[in-house]
């Protein structure tokens, strides 16, 4: 999963830093309301970089495989699919 911080959206579009904060709460939001519960979490500081390029109509690029800290691929953890 390719996810994006507030710092990548201000780096890739210019955008200031209070702005870039709200995509990324408008995104968490919108993954509240199809049922991602996960991102009602204040702590969380990472979302789908799919959500904020629909969000924007920009192509956005994110980091791959990681929220935070924590690997999202289950091959890196060594499950075979």
């Amino acid at each position: 999963m390719h996810t994006i911080n507030k710092r990548e959206i201000m780096e890739q579009t210019a955008f200031t830093e209070s702005v870039a904060g709200r995509i990324v709460r408008e995104a968490k939001q919108i993954m509240v309301k199809d049922g991602y519960n996960f991102y009602a979490n204040k702590r969380l500081n990472r979302v789908p970089v799919n959500v904020v390029n629909k969000m924007l109509e920009m192509e956005l690029k994110g980091s791959e495989g990681f929220i935070g800290n924590v690997q999202t691929e289950r091959k890196s953890m060594g499950v075979q699919n």
